[in-house]
């Protein structure tokens, strides 16, 4: 059969698979990058989208706070009625009237919704109708209309008068309802704006623009968006402008926002972009790490997938290899076992052939040729025992025993079914066991085959060197019973013993020399020392001899 690949090609495919996937993973880098890149700036697109809706969301709701003051308050308050369906962000309104001489008169929205003579508030305690929060300067009778921010103390007239020109003698005063801003719209609008779930993804706060200190909502972030808010749209009718500025001869003024903090004074346009600012960042980490993390995580993951990919090619490749020798030690096998089965077969035949023939008659020669006859015949026996011992430990259909094995027994059986054929050949034999050997438990006969295999590969690799030791010890220290087999003849050459007890392999100093076998014996061994959770090894050096060692745990 033509083989489909050689090792060179099988290599070069491999290599170039590698190469492959090393430039995929620059790609996929590359590749990455951008893609965080432009997952950044989407989710900052979409971050940035969603706090331009909060804002004009609050600032619709601002608004119309201020129609309310100067259309609903403003008439209800003149023609002395009921004041209902206050918008909820305002939690007070007073109607504060500056006579000539400079004092203050306040009339409150009580809860029924009029207006009874009430004391300023403390935070009302030096009034200046156009430094409170949100202000106009008064048109004829028409009164200022101010929001102002609870807590926010009013500013100097000096720079009231500055803004303004002069100072407006009337106006409603609204403080916001701070409880229903932070538990209520604040929180409403965040998740009608961002999502449902934003706050499982974002932290949220709220500050001055003017102030970053002075927070308001949420806790202190390190914002990967801001947005400010807080404002209201400047009067597009200019009739109106005019009609304001012909009533009252003097400039109109501009709404203003002006707010003490920290013993300064601020004044911000409420026409512009706003006086608070919304701070949008994402938890545990800013927005680009928190991608870049997660870019890294992909990143990684890909990786580890390119290289299952390398390390499946590389398996692939070597089981390919690894079957293609399998499939030329299988070759090699049936060459060998034909050639021995050949050997034996022809002998018998022949010796038996001249039996017939009558050509042995004389007594020492019917002798000669039955004791060549029994010695092929046993060779025979012997191959067909270990072909057929292989197909059953590997076919799994052998039944696994679990009895105790009294080793010393066991080793003393081996040696002495052999002892005659091995005393007939010249050998010396030598047996040490412990006294302190505990039992074993598993297959007798299993092991009965590891330890003969061993014999029979001393007896045939012993190279004229007619020496042969069997041993056997308990080791405390690792549990478990050592029993080796030594010789004096071959060995095997270090690069051979890494294989040695693969199926089919022999060794290239046996194959030299011509010895006959079938490179199953210590494939037996190894599968037998398995089979007990046990291992063997070998310690060997051309020319000196071999020493093979089970390993059987107690």
């Amino acid at each position: 059969m033509q083989r489909f690949s050689g090792p060179r090609t099988l290599l070069t495919i491999c290599a170039a698979f590698v190469v492959l996937m090393g430039v995929l993973a620059v790609v996929q880098y590359r590749w990455s990058q951008r893609v965080a890149a432009a997952d950044v700036q989407r989710e900052r697109e979409h971050l940035d989208s969603a706090a331009t809706l909060f804002a004009n969301e609050f600032n619709g709701v601002i608004e119309k706070a201020v129609e309310f003051m100067q259309n609903d308050a403003l008439a209800a308050f003149r023609a002395h009625q009921l004041l209902i369906n206050v918008p909820p962000i305002i939690g007070e309104l007073y109607y504060i009237n500056l006579t000539i001489e400079g004092k203050a008169e306040a009339q409150k929205l009580t809860s029924e919704g009029r207006f009874t003579a009430a004391l300023l508030p403390q935070w009302l305690a030096t009034p200046r109708c156009a430094s409170i929060a949100i202000s106009r300067p008064p048109m004829l009778i028409s009164p200022v209309v101010p929001i102002v921010m609870p807590e926010r103390a009013p500013a100097p007239g000096a720079r009231i008068r500055q803004a303004f020109g002069h100072l407006p003698s009337a106006c409603f005063v609204a403080r916001l309802n701070e409880t229903y801003l932070r538990a209520d719209l604040l929180s409403r609008l965040i998740r009608q704006s961002f999502g449902e779930t934003s706050n499982r993804e974002y932290d949220f706060s709220i500050v001055a623009r003017d102030n970053s200190s002075d927070l308001l909502y949420g806790a202190r972030v390190s914002p990967d968006v801001r947005r400010p808010f807080f404002a209201i749209a400047p009067p597009t009718r200019r009739s109106e402008t005019e009609n304001l500025r012909s009533a009252s001869d003097e400039p109109a003024g501009q709404f203003r926002l002006t707010v003490v903090m920290n013993g300064e004074t601020a004044s911000l346009g409420l026409f512009g972009d706003g006086v608070w600012e919304l701070d949008v960042a994402r938890k545990g980490m800013p927005l680009a790490a928190a991608f870049e993390r997660t870019r890294r995580r992909d990143l990684w993951f890909g990786l580890a997938v390119e290289a299952l990919l390398i390390a499946a090619i590389v398996f692939l490749v070597t089981s390919m290899r690894r079957t293609q020798r399998l499939a030329d030690q299988k070759m090699q096998f049936v060459a060998a076992v034909s050639h021995e089965l050949r050997t034996p077969v022809s002998a018998i035949s022949m010796l038996s052939k001249n039996q017939a023939d009558g050509l042995v008659a004389s007594p020492e020669r019917v002798k000669q040729y039955g004791e060549l006859m029994h010695q092929e015949s046993r060779r025979l026996s012997d191959m067909v025992e270990k072909t057929l011992q292989y197909a059953g430990i590997h076919s799994g259909l052998r039944r696994k025993t679990n009895q105790p094995i009294d080793l010393a027994a066991l080793l003393q059986q081996a040696v002495e079914a052999r002892r005659d054929v091995l005393a007939h050949r010249g050998f010396e034999i030598e047996m040490a066991f412990g006294s302190d050997l505990p039992p074993v438990f598993g297959d007798a006969n299993l092991l009965r085959t590891a330890v003969d295999n061993l014999l029979n590969n001393a007896e045939k690799y012993s190279d004229g060197t007619r020496w042969i030791r069997v041993s056997a010890r308990y080791s405390e220290k690792h549990k478990e019973v050592l029993i080796s087999v030594e010789d004096r003849g071959l060995g095997i050459d270090p690069a051979d013993q890494e294989e040695i007890f693969e199926p089919f392999a022999r060794g290239q100093a046996a194959l030299a020399a011509q010895i006959p076998g079938s490179g199953l014996g210590l494939s037996l061994v190894r599968s037998a020392a398995e089979a007990h959770r046990g291992s063997v090894t070998l310690e060997s050096e051309p020319g000196r001899g071999s020493i093979f060692t089970l390993h059987l745990p107690v």
